[in-house]
């Protein structure tokens, strides 16, 4: 129904708050999360990642970050990672 529409999504994104979120303190600003995004909808800004309007929850960036910086709300706080094997360190 809902495919890949960017407008769609980002409405989505937006009325349920469905965006990854950095804790400050945690973030180290390495860039790792932009350099893995596919979309490259992740860009940092003052050495923080901040989001563009087009995220389709692949969790790359929240898998990867090497100080589990990035969480989606409550959802994924205690969670494990799944680390992709092909994926280089």
């Amino acid at each position: 129904f809902f495919g890949q529409s960017k407008l769609v999504l980002g409405f989505l994104n937006r009325c349920f708050g469905a965006y990854p979120k950095v804790d400050a303190q945690k973030c180290v600003g390495c860039g790792k999360c932009a350099e893995l995004c596919p979309l490259n909808n992740i860009h940092l800004t003052a050495g923080k990642p901040s989001w563009d309007d087009h995220c389709t929850h692949c969790m790359a960036c929240i898998c990867d970050c090497p100080t589990a910086a990035i969480e989606y709300g409550r959802a994924s706080v205690g969670k494990p990672r799944y680390h992709c094997p092909e994926v280089e360190e």
